[in-house]
């Protein structure tokens, strides 16, 4: 029983506590940088960053040099072989302004000649008249007639082309601007020319015929002049066709 007591009132025995006067030692401060400093190590945390740094983007490719489209307008296209030496676009500019020229001179005299010729026959042929017992007129043969007409046909029309002719050449433009004018020139100088070698062959068959029945005298003499002055006007017509079937093939459609 003793013994027992003793074990209750005396607790197991504790290891001693040990307790040390000394001071903790203080840890180390952080060192104060400087502004040299920071930039130094913001330059080599950049250089030896240990992130990959992006592949430099590729520039895209330079797109295709664009396509020369050489487009030709039909009035160039006889103005080419004209050129010699491969002259550029600029010199067949000039030799067709040039060549342009050219053909409206020829045609304004060529006009002029067809006035002449035509008045001359038409005057010479309505005072074709004789006096007497043997006078004769020329409207008694239709030929001298026919003649007549288409003389004074060609007179007014030969008339109105030259005066449209000398209007476009002095302030370039046309006394009648129509869309079908180059084909209307065309047409006419031909019908024209067909008319006066047709009025010249008849007539000349009837002066032919007179002659050899009557003789030579002054009524045949002044229908020969006109039948004469009308096949002239017939060349100049047949000029004015080539001219007008030129600028036909050769006008500008833009």
């Amino acid at each position: 029983m003793q013994k027992n007591n003793n074990n209750h009132h005396h607790p197991p025995h504790l290891p001693p506590l040990s307790v040390s006067l000394q001071p903790k030692p203080k840890p180390d401060p952080k060192p104060v940088l400087t502004r040299n400093d920071t930039a130094l190590s913001l330059a080599v945390e950049k250089y030896y960053s240990p992130l990959t740094s992006p592949l430099p983007a590729t520039p895209p490719p330079p797109p295709p040099p664009p396509k020369h489209i050489v487009q030709f307008s039909r009035r160039e296209e006889p103005q080419s072989a004209v050129v010699y030496g491969g002259g550029g676009g600029g010199e067949r500019k000039v030799v067709g302004a040039k060549k342009e020229v050219v053909v409206k001179r020829v045609g304004v005299v060529v006009r002029v000649l067809e006035i002449v010729f035509c008045v001359i026959s038409l005057s010479v042929m309505a005072t074709d008249k004789t006096q007497g017992w043997s006078g004769d007129s020329f409207d008694r043969y239709k030929e001298y007639r026919f003649c007549l007409t288409v003389a004074i046909v060609g007179f007014v029309y030969s008339t109105f082309q030259a005066c449209d002719l000398g209007s476009h050449i002095a302030t370039g433009k046309h006394v009648i601007t129509h869309r079908f004018r180059y084909q209307f020139d065309f047409i006419m100088d031909q019908i024209l020319a067909y008319l006066l070698i047709s009025a010249s062959s008849a007539s000349a068959s009837r002066v032919d015929d007179w002659q050899a029945n009557w003789g030579k005298d002054e009524f045949t003499e002044k229908a020969s002049v006109s039948i004469s002055m009308a096949f002239l006007a017939f060349i100049c017509f047949a000029v004015s066709s080539l001219i007008s079937g030129y600028n036909l093939c050769n006008r500008d459609l833009y």
